[in-house]
């Protein structure tokens, strides 16, 4: 066969012998194999780098939220299947900000074989005076999916809080008195700063007694001002700062109405609140 296939092949040009003897080559060399038991197998076609474009769809759990709280962020890649094959690659998250502050992943999941993956936010590290905060979402892409970024944003705003105002003694005749200031912020109280203002007042005093919180400070107003440690504001009042008139023919079971008062005066990330107590000593 091999020597017909060159005499016939004399008649044609030179460029013509060449193709007839590469064909002829292959056909021989198919013969071969197929005689030696060995199966020929077509290369599979691969997929072009990152041929497959995505699009980062990225959600906030709560797009709006107060100061302290934790904040989950999701994205989905799509598509994440070509055929048969299915998305790979990592995801990495950057939470930035408004003032430039980076906030950390507390926990951050692998992206799934359906192109997902979640970024949490623990409590206590988003707050007002950083926000918004932009979560940038950043897929790496693979050998079939191209890598692209997502975006969402969260704004946070102020928490509100509650004050309770607690006395170590029912105010009586010239004995002294602690008032405790207890300000909650809820899941947020542990970021709780700044100071409480008490008011104070009785209608009569000891002579030489100031109804204000125990110290030395000028002017003795600046004593009422304490500042907050652990969610707890304390106001010492010392003895004589309330006292009962004498007993007269005219007044023989004398009174002094008294009253104690307490503002929390809050800070970017909490708002003020107000507590009051009032009574009526009696002898």
């Amino acid at each position: 066969m091999l020597q017909a296939t060159r005499r016939a092949a004399e008649t044609f040009e030179g460029k013509t012998i060449v193709k007839t003897f590469i064909r002829t080559a292959a056909l021989v060399a198919s013969c071969a194999a197929a005689a030696a038991g060995v199966a020929t197998v077509a290369a599979a076609p691969a997929y072009a780098s990152s041929s497959t474009a995505t699009t980062l769809t990225v959600t906030a759990n709560h797009p709006a939220i107060t100061t302290g709280k934790a904040e989950a962020f999701s994205v989905v890649v799509s598509p994440a299947i070509v055929g048969t094959t299915k998305i790979t690659g990592t995801v990495s998250w950057t939470v930035t900000g408004r003032d430039g502050s980076s906030i950390p992943c507390s926990v951050q999941s692998a992206l799934t074989s359906s192109g997902k993956a979640k970024c949490t936010v623990g409590t206590d590290l988003l707050l007002p005076q950083s926000s918004p905060y932009t979560a940038v979402a950043t897929y790496s892409g693979d050998a079939t999916f191209a890598g692209g970024t997502g975006s969402t944003s969260v704004s946070v705003s102020a928490a509100s809080t509650h004050l309770k105002l607690s006395l170590s003694a029912k105010p009586t005749n010239g004995a002294a008195t602690t008032v405790t200031a207890t300000v909650a912020g809820g899941s947020a109280g542990a970021l709780l700063a700044g100071n409480v203002v008490f008011t104070l007042s009785s209608q009569d005093h000891a002579s030489g007694v100031a109804v204000r919180c125990a110290g030395s400070a000028t002017p003795p107003a600046a004593n009422n001002l304490q500042p907050l440690v652990n969610q707890v504001a304390v106001c010492n009042l010392p003895a004589g700062w309330m006292v009962l008139p004498k007993v007269t023919a005219s007044d023989p079971k004398p009174s002094n109405g008294w009253s104690v008062s307490a503002v929390y005066n809050g800070n970017s990330s909490f708002t003020t609140s107000f507590a009051t107590k009032s009574g009526t000593a009696k002898s």
